[in-house]
């Protein structure tokens, strides 16, 4: 049976039934509270079966998620993590209506692996904070002034002078979210209620009595419900969140979620809103319920699209495989020995399927095959005379397949 709100209660059957339901509620051996109020009350959940079942399918996700990651090259995963990154930027800055674009975000990767100079790049920061997230060095925040320093990195460079933090640590006055004429949050005033707040929230993060999956979401909740800037929370609360999941989740599962959220930016927001209507009474089960599924959704479509990726992976080496055999690779009129060509192709065939720009290096080239720059500078030019790759750029030095070289390895018929 669906949960239901106490407001829907309120509404069909009358305050005192809905007085009686909250206080079962509270009273319950799965219920849990926390010292934070919303409109007057003290904020609770309840740990329903339908919870339960979600946070026992979203850790069934993972073995299988980890497995299909384990299969693919380790170039395919580069690849694949820097697509990702971008995905995720992009969706979070959509869901806050930020402009930028792919290759923004892409600019910004290239700069920080070396390519050219980070100084002059958008979302620099932030691309760096997602790069590092699967690093063993990273943690979530542990102070205020740690939660401070994660939203300047997020946003660096993106925050208008006037909506610059202006108290000791967030901001001083007063924000609101507006939809339309119609106030729809108001965020905590005094600033010193936006640390108690704040300072819950890192606390519970620590509670081991309580799923970490339930504290990520609990936390995330706390910090968008403080709001602690006048701009920027949203970008920083997701950052957050995909920090305390790496916490349950592996590292690149934990970045799969915002594009989800993005599709169902009304239902995200509205489960904020639920938890604020005064007659739901702080009751926090139903947010719990559309986040844990949401993650959910993340994860089985991130299951689905690494199953497909594979496929498509075992495809490509088959196609190579028929090629060789066939001889079509030694009638390329390139001079390069077919397994030389065939170990070219499938890294760069790699790239195609996995890469946000589908584009490899010449260095990763060579180190995927094993051999030298200088050794694969040639049969690379040899390609591209042929027709089969193209230059991309030349400061690094990239290639991708061109048209050409789509169709003769069975690409054009492949999502991706």
């Amino acid at each position: 049976m669906a949960y239901r709100t106490l407001k829907s209660i309120f509404h069909q059957r009358d305050r005192a039934y809905a007085d009686a339901e909250e206080r079962a509620r509270r009273e319950s051996p799965s219920g849990i509270e926390w010292d934070l109020q919303i409109g007057g009350c003290t904020m609770f959940a309840v740990m329903t079966p339908e919870i339960v079942a979600l946070i026992e399918r979203i850790m069934t996700f993972e073995p299988k998620i980890r497995s299909e990651w384990d299969w693919l090259p380790m170039r395919a995963r580069e690849h694949y993590l820097d697509a990702m990154i971008i995905d995720e930027i992009q969706a979070t800055n959509e869901i806050e209506q930020v402009r930028s674009t792919r290759k923004e975000v892409s600019a910004a990767l290239d700069a920080l692996a070396g390519d050219r100079s980070a100084g002059s790049k958008r979302f620099v920061e932030m691309v760096r904070l997602y790069l590092d997230i699967d690093s063993p060095n990273t943690r979530g925040p542990q102070t205020l002034a740690d939660v401070r320093a994660i939203y300047d990195a997020v946003t660096a460079g993106e925050i208008a002078e006037k909506d610059l933090p202006d108290g000791v640590r967030f901001r001083g006055g007063t924000v609101s979210i507006e939809s339309g004429t119609k106030v729809v949050h108001t965020g905590l005033v005094p600033e010193s209620a936006i640390d108690d707040a704040l300072t819950l929230m890192l606390s519970q993060r620590r509670d081991d009595s309580v799923s970490m999956l339930l504290r990520a979401v609990v936390a995330h909740f706390i910090f968008e419900y403080a709001h602690p800037f006048y701009d920027g929370n949203g970008r920083t609360g997701r950052y957050l969140l995909a920090l305390d999941l790496r916490e349950v989740l592996a590292p690149y599962a934990s970045l799969s979620l915002s594009a989800t959220i993005a599709d169902s930016k009304d239902r995200y927001y509205r489960a904020f809103s639920d938890v604020e209507d005064p007659l739901n009474r702080g009751d926090l089960t139903p947010f719990l319920i559309v986040m844990l599924d949401l993650i959910a959704q993340a994860q089985s479509r991130l299951l689905t699209d690494l199953a497909g990726r594979r496929g498509e992976m075992a495809k490509l080496a088959d196609r190579l495989g028929d090629l060789v055999d066939g001889g079509v690779l030694s009638d390329l009129g390139t001079g390069v020995d077919p397994d030389d060509v065939s170990a070219i192709l499938y890294t760069i065939g790699q790239a195609w399927l996995f890469d946000a720009n589908r584009a490899v290096k010449l260095q990763s080239v060579a180190d995927s095959i094993g051999r030298s720059p200088k050794y694969v500078r040639p049969r690379l030019a040899a390609l591209n005379d042929a027709g089969v790759i193209e230059t991309v750029t030349r400061k690094p030095l990239r290639f991708r397949l061109s048209a050409r070289g789509v169709e003769l390895l069975g690409l054009d018929s492949l999502s991706g």
